[in-house]
């Protein structure tokens, strides 16, 4: 055996043997030398890893703002003053997204209506002028028959054709 390893044995088992008052064989002192020399490794990373902890947990406690009222109601308006604003905006959106869907959804079913009838639009002053009245759950357009002489009101009178005996509702001229 070599004469540096002889003399580290020696010291190991010296250092142990005072250590713990008992002679130990070389195998033990080795194994004791290899334990400390791991566990100091670990120590040392525990030490550093619980100092970053505390600078940690102090950051936070310094980072914290102790709020403390004198009554409910201060606490109330306090919390009102935090959440109203965004309350508020939220709500606002949310009309606002609502109308949005409302009014896009009465205007897909008026411009179905539109695409469905090619001549609607013939009818537009009908629609403008005409009256509409309910009898029985039924909905009737009010006319009244068209003046022999002077101008004929579109959505209000009508003509009658004796020859085909049918009603002639004007909607306009060309």
């Amino acid at each position: 055996m070599n004469d540096q390893l002889r003399e580290l044995l020696n010291r190991l088992n010296g250092k142990y043997g005072q250590k713990y008052g008992h002679l130990m064989d070389d195998w033990t002192s080795m194994l004791l030398e290899e334990i400390h020399e791991n566990f100091a490794g670990l120590a040392a990373e525990i030490k550093s890893c619980t100092q970053a902890i505390g600078q940690a947990q102090t950051k936070i406690k310094t980072s914290q703002r102790a709020v403390h009222f004198g009554s409910t109601r201060e606490a109330l308006f306090y919390a009102l003053g935090v959440t109203a604003p965004g309350a508020i905006a939220v709500t606002i959106v949310s009309v606002l997204i609502f109308w949005y869907a409302y009014t896009e959804e009465r205007f897909q079913k008026r411009r179905n209506i539109i695409d469905a009838f090619e001549n609607v639009s013939d009818y537009k002053l009908l629609m403008q002028g005409g009256k509409v009245i309910e009898k029985d759950g039924v909905n009737y357009l009010v006319l009244r028959p068209a003046p022999s002489k002077g101008d004929i009101m579109i959505g209000e009178d009508y003509v009658y054709d004796h020859k085909n005996k049918r009603v002639l509702v004007p909607l306009g001229r060309k």
